[in-house]
């Protein structure tokens, strides 16, 4: 007879070939991985229920990993990242990201940041706020900042 963990578990995650995620190169790789997958999801979900707060999850969690991404192949250690005054906060991160080199070329990048951390930063507010008015930008908006952040980490 199986047990329920037996039948129940599939891998869904094996370890990227070829990346080192003890160097700063391989886990930026990863971490840009993850923001792409983020990404992807939030995309598909784009396609048949856009603007719904799983879609805006994604969007913002794909924007500070694609963030961490590019910061810790700048140089800064990802434990640092954690801590504040970093974490969740994108506008922190971003600026971060600037003054290491980060340049997007998408006007009104840091309004946008700005615009969405409110949701995102304290308390990841989007992910438990169900009783209050939000109002955000359309994430397909959003995706070609993180293709952006994405690609300047790679």
């Amino acid at each position: 007879m199986t047990s329920f963990l037996d039948r129940a578990s599939k891998a869904t995650r094996l370890p990227p070939i070829g990346i080192d995620p003890s160097t700063p190169d391989g886990l930026s790789k990863a971490f840009s991985m993850g923001a792409s997958e983020c990404l992807m999801a939030a995309m598909e979900l784009d396609r048949g229920f856009s603007d719904r707060t799983g879609e805006y999850i994604l969007t913002f969690h794909a924007i500070e990993l694609g963030l961490k991404a590019f910061l810790i192949k700048s140089g800064v250690p990802e434990w640092g990242l954690r801590e504040k005054p970093y974490g969740h906060d994108l506008v922190c991160l971003y600026n971060m990201a600037k003054q290491r080199g980060l340049s997007l070329g998408i006007t009104d990048v840091d309004e946008m940041l700005a615009w969405i951390n409110e949701w995102h930063h304290c308390g990841v507010k989007i992910r438990y706020e169900f009783t209050k008015q939000r109002t955000l930008p359309i994430c397909a908006t959003l995706f070609p900042i993180v293709e952006a952040i994405v690609k300047a980490s790679n």
